[in-house]
């Protein structure tokens, strides 16, 4: 009796080379995967996530698009077409009522018949420095009296009875900071939300009604800036009409579709029912 041929092996046993072969392989597929997804993750963050890091402007913001709240008139200028650079000094008066005489340093040789004082047309509240002799802050040259290569009219080197650089009553470079409300293109504020001023207790018992017109400034903001009263009813109304007012809201006015300060009136009624 033969025995039978054995058959396959059920297991297969590898010598320690080959395992060893194989065994670095799975390491070396193992470890290429790996590296490919960190560098995955990696492109992915860079590109995406760290694409433009904080506090870096990819363009220039749009300056028209920023708030800027109304505290005054940020550009004027002047002169009389002097070859001399403006007198160094400070501005005159700074006033919103319209301009009787602009600035000037050179004193005339005959005094007018009705002296004016020399103003400049920015809010009265402006941090500005004054008194002594007039002229231009910013100007260094201080050794003869001159109003500057520009004019007609005011300090500096630009245009039109202010003093600066720029154009207009006013003071300071850049352009102005008030535009005329329904003039060169210029859209009128719309109120928006205008709450009703309370009596005063002496007015309500006077029976006193009427109406009190402010002058005031409709900041970018659309908020009240620069109360003034122009109409008075007097026992407390005018109080608390600016106190009404500030409280108000308004669409501001435009020019080319971007919001702009402008000097308006308000009429504020007051009506016992």
């Amino acid at each position: 009796m033969t025995a039978a041929p054995a058959g396959p092996p059920v297991f297969s046993f590898l010598s320690q080379p080959e395992r060893l072969n194989r065994t670095r392989s799975e390491a070396f597929l193992v470890s290429l995967a790996g590296q490919a997804v960190i560098v995955a993750l990696l492109t992915y963050f860079t590109c995406c996530v760290v694409g433009y890091p904080p506090g870096i402007k990819v363009k220039p913001p749009d300056l028209g698009a920023l708030m800027v709240i109304f505290s005054g008139h940020s550009g004027g200028g002047g002169g009389h077409f002097d070859k001399l650079p403006p007198t160094h000094g400070n501005f005159p008066r700074a006033s919103l009522a319209e301009q009787i005489a602009p600035p000037d340093v050179v004193v005339p040789r005959e005094m007018p018949r009705l002296p004016a004082e020399e103003t400049i047309v920015a809010a009265p509240d402006l941090n500005l420095p004054q008194g002594g002799q007039i002229g231009d802050p910013m100007s260094s040259f201080s050794r003869m009296l001159s109003n500057g290569p520009g004019g007609p009219g005011g300090i500096g080197y630009g245009c039109c009875d202010g003093v600066g650089d720029s154009i207009g009553p006013h003071a300071g470079s850049g352009p102005p900071g008030i535009f005329p409300a329904g003039k060169k293109g210029v859209t009128v504020p719309q109120v928006i939300y205008s709450p009703e001023p309370s009596f005063s207790d002496e007015a309500r018992k006077a029976k006193q009604q009427g109406a009190v017109v402010l002058l005031l400034v409709v900041g970018k903001d659309g908020r009240a800036y620069d109360i003034r009263v122009r109409q008075s009813l007097g026992m407390g109304l005018d109080e608390e009409a600016v106190n009404a007012v500030t409280r108000w809201r308004f669409r501001p006015a435009t020019l080319n579709g971007q919001p702009v300060a402008t000097e308006i009136e308000v009429q504020v009624d007051f009506h016992l029912y």
